[in-house]
């Protein structure tokens, strides 16, 4: 509980009490209206409360495995992104069993989807790394093995390199430490297996833009990126071992958090703390994200579309260091600045879904986008640091999927 006098009696009491004011309301005072006010959202987030921790216990079992699997998590999202507003001690409190439910119900989802009709790589790809990112021993024992017809029914060349992913998937920081270590390029590095998805409707995450749009977003150099420019041809595996940066801890959005776990890797900007770095972000007033950042780093603002672009993104961190706008580049761009010890910031989707996309006075972007760090790639899939969820593993094809709709990227050197 959040607090030792909050109990459900309490609860009833409390709203029994504002009803009677409620009734009373014409006959206050200005000052007793603003305390009624407050009231009155206190007793809201206590109700929310009671209804968050009502769902995790009912919904996950001993084994920390989704009982329902038709279980519809909205609403559990919008309380918990209240709270997250309100009450974030609390909400912090249960964070990681409301980003575990979260990841339960999207995996599940992707299990479907990769099972259901003619089999499909890219899904089964989503599904696999969405059901590792859970990391429950049970949900993948469960899980996992529900994806062995659908890997049966691709082509058989198909089929091997899904065995190839499913056993580089068995130890992912193992083999990375081993490939690394074989290459006189890579550096030593450790990787967690940590999950792909955010904590329930964060209040900063959302970024978005436009696939159509690349060329409003100043990129000049794509077709050098395409290429992979002059960077290094990549070794078998690399991992360069940025370190995490949480978004959550200082309430920034993602844009920021990425940004700043980048020059960090790279020795910029090292006596910066993210709270220092969002008093530098360029805001636009107007909302455009290619002009500066939407509203305001800080909270959620209604109606306002929360983000920056690489127009306005790529000079801001140019201040702190070297930042190349390599947007339009295909995967092996990507690889190849890291090779070079690049990381490279990316736009992806969240969740690794697909995108929802929402026309705003200043042209279309994707509602659910996502920024992470991009510091490693192996055989059959990327290391992403993300603000918002940690460090892992996606296989090439859930991450180029997410990526290529905007295809925005941003090259730290």
């Amino acid at each position: 509980m959040p607090a030792k006098q909050l109990s459900e009696a309490a609860l009833t009491k409390a709203k029994t009490q504002k009803d009677k004011v409620y009734k009373l309301r014409g006959d206050l005072s200005k000052a007793q209206l603003k305390t009624f006010k407050v009231d009155q959202q206190q007793l809201q987030a206590a109700k929310k409360i009671f209804s968050v921790q009502d769902t995790l216990n009912v919904e996950l079992d001993k084994d920390q495995v989704l009982k329902d699997e038709s279980f519809k998590i909205q609403d559990f999202n919008n309380e918990f992104a209240y709270l997250l507003a309100r009450k974030a001690k609390f909400a912090t409190s249960i964070k990681d069993k409301a980003t575990l439910l979260d990841r339960e119900v999207k995996a599940i989802a992707l299990v479907k989807a990769a099972t259901t009709g003619d089999s499909d790589q890219t899904k089964i790809d989503q599904a696999r790394d969405a059901i590792n990112a859970v990391n429950v021993k049970a949900f993948k024992d469960k899980y996992l093995p529900k994806l062995d017809d659908a890997i049966k029914n691709l082509p058989k060349d198909q089929q091997a390199e899904q065995a190839k992913k499913q056993a580089a998937a068995g130890d992912p920081q193992q083999a990375s430490i081993e490939q690394a270590a074989a290459s006189s390029s890579s550096s030593v590095t450790t990787a967690s297996s940590q999950g792909t998805t955010q904590a329930a409707a964060s209040n900063n995450t959302t970024t978005t833009g436009a696939g159509t749009q690349n060329s409003a977003s100043g990129s000049s150099n794509s077709g050098a990126a395409n290429n992979g420019g002059s960077a290094a041809q990549p070794s078998t595996s690399k991992v360069l071992g940025v370190s995490f940066i949480s978004q959550e801890a200082a309430g920034a959005p993602c844009e920021a958090a990425s940004a700043l776990e980048a020059l960090h890797y790279k020795g910029h900007a090292s006596g910066m703390s993210l709270a220092s770095l969002l008093k530098t972000m360029p805001i636009a007033s107007n909302g455009n994200p290619y002009q500066g950042f939407g509203g305001t780093p800080y909270a959620v603002v209604d109606g306002v579309y929360q983000s920056i672009f690489l127009s306005a993104f790529t000079p801001w961190v140019a201040g702190f260091g070297g930042a190349s706008n390599i947007s339009g580049s295909r995967l092996d761009g990507i690889i190849s600045q890291i090779a070079a010890g690049n990381p490279v910031v990316a736009w992806v989707t969240l969740n690794y879904q697909g995108p929802q996309w929402h026309h705003y006075d200043w042209g279309n972007s994707i509602d659910n986008a996502h920024v992470v760090t991009v510091d490693g790639y192996n055989p059959y899939g990327l290391h992403i640091v993300d603000p918002e969820n940690g460090t892992y593993w996606i296989s090439k094809g859930a991450f180029n999927a997410a990526y290529s709709y905007m295809k925005f990227a941003v090259a730290i050197s």
